[in-house]
């Protein structure tokens, strides 16, 4: 035997199962009898088709037309139930497919077909008139149906619907049928003997969309009319002394009725000859002829206008003027030899148009598209054809013909206004022109497009030929890949900001009137080139062997793999025969040395470029190298008293004479002149070097000595050199260690001396004193100086030569 909690594990089976459809909804509800020992229930419904099976709990999921079997199955925590007992059951039918309609206009018989669907046990079809009525036509197995039940003018919405069981289908498919109108009832008329023509009038009739009235007289005289919503209408043209049978018809979209009853009117007779007819252009009148017949003594002319208004004239000749006919209007015109228009003694019927009125609502639509426009005007009609012309401000002229109330004009000019009037025609007579309508083209394409690009805020400023009528410019630059800068502007110029330093850019501009848009002007190319550098430094580098290295160095252009490109224009030595142009290679770095020679003069210009082209030159900078050592340096004098002069080195702009005996070399003169003047100093150690901004020169070692042997006082004069001026012999007396007094030979007709005072070692201590006379004490000496005097004379404008320098060393000085 089991144990306990086995016997208690598995749920009794479900018992009265049952099903009831919810048709509407194509789902189940299922019921059953509770099961001991069950938690949970679980409904299985399989369909007699392998895809028809449904698992949801409600029952939702069944398929049309399938046949299900149901079961449950009663759930525990661990075990279930077998299923149930299974139940049958029908799901709601399927809808018809490919409902299809087909009517008889003459016998009004409706033919409905569809395709038939699954297990459906029958068919409804049923018919719902739009004057109101619900019918059921057929009850049937077959996938047909016919009836003849039908109502003339009605409009039926046509069903079909599938029955199953206690279930009907959905209705997914509907047509919609017109019945054929019904036969136009009331047929009425009269004649008109003026314009011999009939109108004929009826009942309205119910589903139809026009009509067709048809007059038969013999063989050869038939008319008809058509109208589409009256029930009245003219049947023009009848022949005189005919008898016409008139009958009405009705249309829709589908069907046409049966004629109506026919009535007959018989057209009077036309015993008069023909008649002629002129119009009058723009004059008001008809001119109407005719020949006098045997007997008759005045006629009658009566005419008829399209706006059912008459005109009469009469004569007793060939002819006579109808007055006040307007403009736009048909006229049927009889003459009649009695006041009664329908009797026999009349003309046939002639018709005649005056000439059309000025046309009306000319509206003229632009296309900015391709300069053309399309002319509109309110038809007239009598008019044959239009003349339709416009005149541009410039004299362009543009002529259209045609015989509807439009015409497009095309390769109208730009920029222009045009003036345009319409002409309508008839026969020989044209109508007054229209209107003035005045349109203004779109704006002409830019030209003269200039671009100038700033690198140094990446901007490029478009300018143009301005356009005639355009109101605003829009400036493009487009790169190649697409992207598109653009800038607004009333007037013809503009700047597009935010371009990218080297891409390659189109631009163009286009011009609008607030209505259209030019086309875009010829594009110009422009690469968004790098600027050259700016703030150029120059770092000299001490020269060697009379060549200096200049150490150029430059800001960096922020932009795509820019190079650099530093070149070099000047002279050598001051020489404008000496020329040099060097350049340095392109590189990326922001720095280049070149070496050049002393004493030359240069002009620095700096490029840049990236794969968009290469800019400009920057501003240039000007230098020169640091000077050539001085030449032709010779030692005048003695160990005592000694001057030492030299060659001018060019672009010096200082000297210094130095003790190069002693290590670093000592300085004993720096003077702006060729020459110093020491004391107690030998010629073997002295070099002397040119200096400039841009540094010093080498070295220049002594090339000459010349050794002067004289007394101090000695006052003979000095050959003349300057202007026959003689150089004065100098003497100096030391009377105290810091006083000295200076006398000097006189020179005939001088007009002043200067005294040249050189402290040695310090160029910023030498004077220059004008002295009138031959001599001078100087009491304010520094002590423990080194001095060197030289005297010059002065006549009238002409300086005289210096004199041989003599150099003191002063003492200690006085003490208070």
């Amino acid at each position: 035997q089991a144990p306990d909690h086995y016997n208690h594990c598995v749920p009794c089976i479900p018992t009265n199962v049952s099903v009831k459809m919810n048709c509407s909804q194509n789902s189940a509800a299922v019921s059953w009898s509770p099961s001991r020992g069950a938690v949970r229930y679980t409904v299985l419904a399989n369909g007699s088709q392998s895809d028809d099976s449904c698992t949801a709990s409600d029952l939702s999921c069944l398929t049309c037309g399938a046949n299900y079997t149901v079961q449950v199955v009663a759930m525990a925590e661990s075990c279930s139930s077998r299923p149930s007992q299974p139940v049958l059951f029908e799901s709601g039918p399927c809808p018809p497919h490919n409902l299809n309609t087909q009517l008889s206009c003459l016998s009004n018989k409706l033919t409905v077909t569809w395709d038939a669907v699954r297990d459906a046990d029958h068919f409804l079809v049923s018919l719902t008139g739009v004057n109101g009525g619900t019918s059921e036509i057929c009850n049937t197995t077959n996938s047909a149906c016919s009836t003849s039940n039908l109502t003339c003018g009605n409009t039926y919405t046509v069903q079909v619907t599938s029955v199953r069981g206690d279930c009907q289908s959905k209705n997914n498919q509907t047509h919609i049928i017109k019945s054929a109108p019904c036969q136009p009832q009331g047929v009425r008329g009269h004649l008109n003997c003026v314009t011999n023509s009939a109108w004929i009038s009826w009942d309205t009739v119910l589903g139809a969309e026009s009509y067709t009235v048809l007059a038969v007289g013999d063989e050869t005289h038939t008319v008809n009319c058509t109208t589409s919503t009256n029930t009245t209408c003219e049947v023009e043209n009848l022949a005189c002394g005919v008898s016409y049978n008139f009958t009405v018809t009705s249309k829709n979209s589908q069907c046409e009725s049966p004629p109506s009853a026919s009535i007959s009117l018989k057209t009077a007779p036309c015993s008069l000859s023909g008649i002629t007819a002129f119009a009058q252009c723009h004059k008001s009148s008809i001119l109407v002829e005719w020949e006098l017949t045997e007997g008759n003594t005045s006629y009658i002319a009566t005419a008829e206008a399209t706006d059912h208004t008459y005109l009469f004239c009469n004569s007793t000749g060939t002819s006579c003027y109808l007055q006040k006919a307007q403009c736009d209007l048909g006229y049927t015109i009889i003459v009649a030899a009695s006041s009664d228009k329908c009797s026999s003694l009349r003309s046939p019927p002639y018709r005649i148009s005056m000439e059309p009125c000025a046309p009306r609502g000319v509206v003229v639509d632009v296309s900015c598209k391709d300069r053309s426009a399309l002319v509109s005007w309110t038809p007239s009609p009598v008019a044959e054809t239009y003349h339709a012309v416009a005149v541009a401000a410039d004299g362009h002229k543009h002529i259209c013909n045609t015989s509807s109330s439009n015409c497009s004009m095309s390769e109208l000019h730009c920029g222009q206004q045009y003036t345009v009037f319409v002409v309508a025609s008839h026969e020989n007579c044209t109508s007054k022109a229209s209107q003035n309508a005045t349109v203004i083209t779109g704006p002409c394409q830019p030209s003269g497009l200039s671009v100038t690009f700033h690198c140094n805020n990446q901007s490029a400023m478009l300018t143009w030929m301005p356009s005639d009528n355009a109101k605003d410019y829009y400036g493009f630059a487009q790169t190649e890949n697409g992207d598109r800068l653009y800038c607004h502007s009333t007037v013809p110029s503009c700047t597009i900001n935010g371009l990218v330093c080297g891409t390659v850019y189109n631009f163009s501009v286009q011009a609008s009137d607030g209505t259209c848009n030019s086309s875009f002007s010829d594009p110009v190319r422009i690469a968004g080139v790098p600027c050259p550098p700016q703030a150029v430094e120059v770092q000299p580098i001490p020269m060697k062997m009379e060549i200096q290295v200049m150490h150029f160095s430059w800001t960096e252009i922020i932009c795509a793999e820019t190079e650099y490109l530093l070149t070099l224009t000047g002279s050598l030595l001051g020489d404008s025969q000496a020329l040099f142009d060097i350049s340095s290679y392109w590189t990326n770095e922001t720095y280049f040395e070149i070496t050049l020679p002393c004493s030359s003069s240069y002009i620095a210009t700096l490029q840049s470029r990236n794969a968009a082209g290469t800019s400009g030159k920057s501003a240039s900078r000007n230098g020169t190298t640091a000077p050539c050592p001085p030449s032709g340096v010779v030692y005048s004098g003695n160990s005592s008293f000694a001057t030492v002069s030299w060659n001018s080195s060019v672009f010096a702009t200082t000297y210094t004479l130095y003790d190069d005996s002693v290590s670093p070399k000592k300085q004993l003169c720096n003077t702006t002149t060729l020459s110093c003047s020491l004391s107690n100093i030998s010629f073997g150690s002295l070099v002397v070097t040119a200096n400039n901004a841009a540094g010093e020169s080498p070295s220049a070692n002594v090339t000459g000595v010349t050794s002067q042997l004289r007394s101090r006082r000695d006052l003979r004069e000095q050959i003349p050199v300057n202007g026959n001026i003689p150089a004065p012999l100098l003497d100096v007396t030391q009377a105290f260690p810091t006083i000295v007094f200076l006398q000097w030979s006189p020179v005939k007709n001088a007009s002043f001396y200067r005294l040249l005072i050189r402290k040695q070692g310090s160029s910023d201590d030498n004077q220059e004193l004008t002295v009138y006379g031959e001599r001078i004490i100087l009491s304010d000496l520094s002590p423990n100086s080194a001095y060197c005097f030289s005297i010059l004379a002065v006549k009238a404008d002409v300086i005289g030569p210096e004199s041989e320098p003599v150099c003191v060393q002063t003492g200690q000085g006085l003490t208070q």
